[in-house]
């Protein structure tokens, strides 16, 4: 993540990506930090994830379908232990994958 130059609303992905985990899992921005796993480290639910993709889809700007979110974690993190493996760089690479998808169906 660090490096990442794409901007959300003017600020970095990444600075959004933490937003928006921090609200969904109330807690301190600060605990949301690279390689920490949602669910082991930052006691995510499931449910949690829903509320994750329909954040994303305000700060965006554009709807996105919760089955997307499924598609990408079965093709992207298949036979992994997701309890370990969802961390905040994997919500940004869902994110950087949902615009670039946006760009091209806007075209």
């Amino acid at each position: 993540m660090p490096g990442d130059s794409t901007l959300v609303g003017g600020r970095p992905l990444e600075d959004v990506i933490r937003q928006i985990i921090a609200e969904v899992l109330v807690i301190a921005p600060g605990d949301v930090q690279p390689g920490k796993a949602l669910v082991r480290d930052l006691g995510a639910e499931s449910i949690d994830f829903l509320d994750l993709v329909f954040q994303l889809e305000d700060a965006l700007g554009f709807r996105i379908p919760i089955q997307r979110w499924q598609q990408f974690t079965s093709v992207r993190l298949a036979g992994k232990d997701l309890s370990v493996v969802i961390t905040p760089e994997v919500i940004q690479q869902f994110a950087e994958q949902e615009m670039r998808e946006q760009e091209m169906r806007v075209q």
